[in-house]
């Protein structure tokens, strides 16, 4: 039996490479092999970024006696990056599992279950934090001659640091329990969160720069800090190097935080398996209903989808925060942007109204919420298939959704930039006008390739909005007609102005718009009900 549940969680840790969730089906041999393929290039790509960190701070810190320093940071970028990637499945697994209660039926002690349900979160750790822990080990044993116990302390740290990672794992897993089980939308949660992460990584990347150089000018300030703030990572860095006594150390705080966590959880194991933190306590009370009308009705049903789905809200309504991010951001160096923009162009300098409606413009294209509508339906199509309703109405639904979500940060977008860019009155009115009819155009070219190319029979809601043709075309091909736009007014400049320019392609973008629309109420509307 301890067999089956160690091949069941491992299986169930690596269902990613074997399985595939858009038929829910096995992938072939050739498909796992491919996908592996595909997912050791991307950690390779990972590693190779890890590894030029690693060899920028390795010799330096190193030949100036703070190689436990070196070994040090690279382990909390480690233990991060572990933690990252396990977390979310500790919550899952431990506090969320889906057959716990089929497996407290078997004849197995329930510490049994949990030490299989750990060993899941252990191994998906472990693959996360070896991104960075091989680089490190490779950058040392290349700039630095090893001893024995070294090269030996060093092929067991990934191990050791892995149960520090599990800690770790195990306590923000079970605060994003508690937080989960209290919060009504869930899903705003992980978007926020995935936001916030996003942010932090990019911060980080175009600032690594500059927080290597500021190790390397100040190694004894940061290694007292680390020595006074975060002692295990100090016996950790001088157990790399070869210290015996500080690596045992590192083990015995490793194994009294792990044990004392697996005490808390080994007598909490029961109640956290059959704990019902997915439906909270409703008390019936009596409510009116209000009849609302079938266009309302039919809006308020995308828009629920829309927020139901993290998946659907990152990826399909990402340009929104880039649009209020983007405003904020051009008002407080508009100055600045001028005077760049000034210098760059020079006499070219009537252009930067073309430029911002071009900026703006591709912002909106980070919204492609109708692409994937159609497919997002799924089997459950039928229902709204069988309403009493014409079929354009539906999809009037849902290109009024991308229309709301997109057009209001696209206008206050707009209006930030025409004051921060300094831009006249003239251009902001045609720059608003070109803007709304360019997110009508795109919200109907995303309908109508997901009409034409629908995936109705997936099994995880990531394949019709991350993987789907039609959502990459209207993406890639929003962007490659805002490009082919400008390099046709390249051709035209010396015999158009600029507002001019822009009252001919919102006309022509307008005509575009309207037989998109033709279209999608006859032609369109007759595909939608024979799906």
């Amino acid at each position: 039996m301890i067999k089956a549940l160690l091949k069941k969680q491992i299986m169930e840790v690596f269902s990613w490479v074997y399985f595939d969730r858009k038929n829910g089906k096995n992938r072939s041999k050739n498909g796992i092999i491919g996908y592996a393929a595909l997912y050791l290039l991307i950690f390779g790509f990972l590693g190779v970024f890890f590894y030029q960190i690693a060899n920028t701070l390795c010799k330096p810190l190193s030949d100036a006696g703070f190689g436990w320093l070196y070994f040090a940071l690279m382990g909390m970028i480690a233990v991060a990056m572990g933690v990252f990637g396990s977390v979310f499945n500790t919550y899952s697994s431990l506090y969320n599992a889906k057959d716990n209660d089929f497996l407290l039926s078997l004849p197995v002690p329930p510490g049994k279950i949990l030490s299989m349900r750990l060993l899941g979160v252990y191994l998906m750790g472990l693959m996360y934090e070896l991104i960075i822990a091989v680089p490190t080990m490779i950058a040392y044993f290349m700039a630095i001659k090893p001893t024995v116990l070294s090269v030996v302390f060093n092929l067991l740290l990934p191990v050791v640091l892995s149960f520090f990672v599990l800690t770790l794992s195990c306590i923000l897993g079970f605060l994003v329990a508690a937080i989960s089980s209290r919060l009504k939308n869930k899903n705003i949660v992980t978007v926020i969160l995935s936001l916030v992460f996003i942010a932090g990584y990019y911060y980080i990347y175009a600032q690594s720069y500059k927080i290597i150089q500021s190790i390397l000018a100040a190694p004894e300030k940061i290694g007292n800090s680390v020595k006074s703030v975060l002692y295990p990572f100090y016996q950790m860095g001088l157990g790399a190097e070869g210290n015996a006594l500080s690596f045992l150390i590192f083990i015995s705080i490793v194994a009294v935080l792990f044990g004392l966590t697996y005490l808390v959880l080994s007598k909490s194991f029961l109640s956290l398996a059959t704990a019902n933190k997915g439906s909270a306590k409703r008390i019936y009370k009596e409510k009116t209903t209000k009849v609302s009308s079938v266009e309302k009705a039919l809006f308020f049903k995308e828009l629920r989808r829309f927020m139901g789905s993290a998946t659907y809200m990152l990826n399909c309504g990402l340009g929104i925060i880039l649009m209020l991010v983007a405003a904020v951001a051009v008002l407080i160096m508009g100055s600045k942007l001028n005077a760049v923009l000034s210098e760059i162009l020079g006499e070219y300098s009537t252009v930067v109204p073309l430029l911002a409606a071009a900026m703006v413009c591709m912002l909106t294209t980070m919204n492609d919420i109708t692409a994937p509508s159609v497919s997002l339906e799924g089997k459950n199509i039928w229902l709204v298939q069988s309403f009493p309703i014409p079929a354009k109405k539906v999809l009037h639904a849902k290109i009024r959704l991308h229309l709301l979500l997109t057009a209001v940060p696209a206008s206050v977008l707009v209006v930030c930039v025409c004051i921060g860019l300094k831009i006249s009155m003239p251009y902001v009115i045609v720059m608003e006008a070109l803007t709304l009819i360019f997110i009508f155009m795109m919200a109907l070219i995303g309908l109508v390739l997901n009409l034409k190319m629908p995936n109705l029979n997936w099994t995880d809601e990531t394949v019709p909005v991350k993987q789907s043709i039609g959502v990459m075309l209207a993406l890639f091909g929003g962007w490659a007609s805002i490009l082919a736009l400008g390099g046709l007014y390249l051709l035209v400049m010396k015999f158009i102005t600029p507002l001019v320019y822009l009252i001919i392609i919102s006309a022509l973008l307008a005509v575009v718009g309207i037989l998109l629309l033709r279209w999608v109420n006859t032609k369109g509307a007759k595909i939608f009900e024979t799906l």
